[in-house]
């Protein structure tokens, strides 16, 4: 394992030796490469159309202890249940899932095992298997110094490693894999982005061929309406959406994409304790084609 680590921050060395800790402007500090790559929220969050009870209560076990119970319609006679506690013991956040099929899931989370560093642990087991059935455990850490984060996800034989530089407003980010059993490690994949304040651009290229890249743009129109854009040269796939802040309990959203699908989302805090959200899906090439889910979250 510890010639896997080796051998995967050793991928992300010359970035990190890159950086000169620079004047930070709009950054805030380099994202790691999941956010860097990540959709605009306007585009990506609040549009789910899953009917689902959210009911979460904190004890005082171990400091504070949060369990939920989430309840979500399958299908006209069909409802699932998954329960997930979080808890944190000794500066480590742990956090364990059971579904209605069984599988147990858990992680474990160390933020300061080193100055910069971060540390977590995962596995799961699938409903009616044996522990020795248990997956391959996961480990993955992000290191943070000045201007640079590395991260590396190990899974057995394979390897994940990524690194994202800060410049001033923008940022640069790196990311590979290795498969130590075939010795092969894949094509990098590029993202650049770039923050002007009141709006952000950037951009991610799957391999250094440039025929997957996929862009964005997220400009803050005023303090209640925010705009994004994607366009993928992948199937040349774009999406359009917005969210307006309504009041200060809600907000609602729309996105539509190239292929015509229409996406309307709706979120209000009812009570202090309370908010529902609903979600429209419509194919407008086929109106007969929509999906409505709405859900209750009680804390």
């Amino acid at each position: 394992l510890m010639l896997r680590l080796t051998l995967a921050l050793s991928l992300v060395a010359s970035c990190v030796a890159a950086s000169n800790a620079p004047l930070r402007l709009r950054g805030g500090g380099p994202l790691t490469w999941a956010k860097l790559i990540k959709t605009p929220d306007a585009i990506k969050e609040g549009y789910s159309t899953e009917s689902k009870l959210e009911i979460s209560k904190q004890s005082d076990i171990n400091d504070g202890t949060t369990i939920k119970s989430t309840f979500i319609r399958k299908a006209a006679d069909q409802i699932s249940h998954v329960l997930k506690a979080t808890t944190s013991y000794q500066g480590v956040d742990i956090e364990a899932t059971i579904d209605g099929s069984g599988r147990i899931a858990a992680e474990a989370t160390y933020k300061d095992i080193v100055p910069g560093g971060e540390l977590s642990i995962s596995a799961d087991l699938a409903g009616g298997q044996k522990i020795k059935d248990i997956s391959t455990p996961v480990i993955s850490g992000d290191y943070r110094q000045k201007d640079v984060v590395a991260s590396v996800t190990v899974q057995g034989s394979s390897i994940d490693a990524a690194a994202v530089v800060e410049v001033g407003d923008g940022q640069i980010g790196l990311s590979t894999s290795y498969n130590a059993d075939s010795g092969k490690l894949a094509e990098p994949s590029l993202a650049a982005r770039y923050n002007g304040g009141k709006y952000v651009v950037s951009a991610v290229s799957s391999g250094l061929k440039g025929d997957d890249v996929l862009a964005s743009y997220t400009q803050a129109i005023n303090d209640n309406l925010n705009v994004a854009g994607t366009f993928s040269t992948n199937g040349n796939k774009f999406s359009v959406g917005g969210a307006y802040k309504v009041d200060a309990d809600s907000d609602v959203r729309a996105k539509v994409n190239s292929d015509g699908v229409l996406n309307i989302g709706y979120s209000r805090q009812v009570t202090k304790g309370a908010s529902i959200n609903a979600g429209l899906e419509v194919d407008t090439n086929d109106t007969d084609k929509r999906k409505f889910g709405l859900s209750l979250n009680i804390k």
